[in-house]
């Protein structure tokens, strides 16, 4: 008598193989994850006490670290009492009007009033620009120069250089400008061109609000061509 064997079971113990055999199937994965994980975490328990270990020390030495960061370096400077009388300006500008109501600005790289109550004020690199009667303007330039206010004058000290709206130019050492009359003056060599040539003189003087402008001798002129007709 032949007996037949039983087709394969797909009953719950089956199922549970099954799934026991899908779980045995996943563990190797889970075994390449878990030493990455495992590394991560030693990695953090040495760095978190370093990190707190570090933040301890710099809260206990920024007290004293703190002051000498803050101290300048400090050096005793010597001033005198003049120096402290003495008030000074950079870029000082002065404005003012003459004896004719027309302006007149006196600028300096520096201005130093000479004591608290003085009326003299030294300059350095000093500049006048005066507006004349007829509308035309004078510059003055010069290296230092000494500003009286209450007398509206300047005397200008080294390579004193005079520009006339007009064309003219003059050089000279130095010069004495009365802002209110509007004149100057000077007794030192000059040398000077303008349109009618080029002159030379010993002084020069000028008058009636720039109107007039002599140089006295000896003086030597030379005319330019066209303006005398002929050759020099």
């Amino acid at each position: 008598m032949q007996t037949e064997s039983a087709p394969y079971s797909q009953g719950p113990s089956a199922g549970r193989r099954a799934t026991a055999g899908l779980r045995a199937g996943a563990r190797p994965q889970h075994r390449r994850v878990y030493p990455r994980y495992r590394s991560l975490v030693a990695l953090l328990k040495l760095l978190l006490p370093s990190i707190a270990a570090v933040l301890v020390i710099l809260v206990a030495i920024w007290p004293q670290i703190q002051p000498r960061t803050a101290r300048l370096p400090l050096a005793a400077i010597s001033i005198s009492q003049e120096e402290l009388d003495n008030l000074a300006m950079i870029n000082a500008r002065y404005i003012g009007l003459d004896q004719g109501s027309r302006p007149y600005t006196v600028t300096a790289d520096m201005a130093t009033q000479v004591g608290p109550k003085s009326g003299l004020i030294q300059l350095q690199a000093p500049k006048a620009d005066i507006t004349l009667e007829n509308g035309t303007w004078i510059a003055l330039t010069a290296e230092t120069g000494d500003y009286r206010k209450d007398e509206q004058t300047i005397e200008l000290e080294g390579d004193v250089n005079l520009f006339h709206d007009a064309g003219y130019e003059f050089h000279s050492e130095s010069a004495f400008i009365d802002l209110a009359a509007g004149s100057a003056f000077g007794f030192e060599p000059v040398a000077g061109q303008g349109p009618f040539g080029t002159v030379t003189s010993i002084g020069f003087q000028v008058l009636d609000q720039g109107e007039r402008i002599v140089f006295t001798g000896p003086a030597r002129l030379v005319l330019y061509r066209d303006l005398r007709g002929s050759g020099e």
